[in-house]
């Protein structure tokens, strides 16, 4: 099938709404994760912390992630794809409303390896479902689409979160809290086939 062909499959009757919702999802985690992960050291020297001790404080936010990710490898086959992603984007966004707005030491790290923990653990699940959506050959355009705009957005989200950032952690991550929560709700426009083969969707 040609490119063509491809992408007026992806909005047909069929596919459209769950090329919508793929699309929300992808672009909304994106535009949160790498927003929050860049600008937690500024927000942290800006709150007064050191340079040192906020980098330190992201270094061990970040080794959150790798517990968030098995955890979440996990739940895919108890749960579901589409309902762990739900819950771990439901949870990105609680943790990042708390990070926000917490000032001591130990808050800050608790609820920033929380952030990190439900995050990570969305970006697995959200591989495992992304590909399971929509069968071949379309599932390969919308993987294809979804590398090219991501590629973007890494080198352009610093820029498009820059404006945000300057309005203060709080409302800043509340900001991030949104779009996770918007992505959540994408998640349910999503089909969860877990378990058969890419043929026999």
């Amino acid at each position: 099938m040609a490119n063509g062909g491809r992408i007026a499959a992806l909005w047909s009757t069929e596919f459209r709404s769950r090329t919508i919702s793929i699309w929300a999802v992808w672009f909304c985690v994106n535009f949160a994760y790498y927003g929050a992960f860049i600008w937690i050291p500024s927000i942290l020297v800006d709150a007064g912390f050191s340079l040192v001790r906020s980098f330190g404080f992201t270094l061990i936010i970040t080794l959150a992630q790798l517990p968030g990710y098995a955890v979440a490898a996990w739940l895919i086959e108890k749960w579901g794809r589409r309902l762990t992603l739900s819950v771990f984007l439901m949870g990105s966004a609680v943790s990042a409303i708390v990070f926000g707005t917490v000032h001591a030491e130990a808050a800050i790290i608790a609820s920033g390896m929380a952030l990190s923990f439900f995050n990570l653990g969305a970006w697995g699940a959200l591989y495992a479902v992304t590909p399971n959506c929509i069968r071949p050959p379309c599932g390969r355009l919308v993987q294809a689409g979804r590398r090219d705009r991501q590629d973007r957005l890494d080198h352009r989200t610093p820029t498009g979160t820059g404006a945000v950032a300057r309005w203060g952690a709080g409302l800043t991550f509340v900001v991030f809290a949104v779009f996770f929560l918007i992505a959540a709700t994408a998640t349910w426009g999503l089909v969860d086939r877990g378990g058969k083969a890419l043929d026999d969707r």
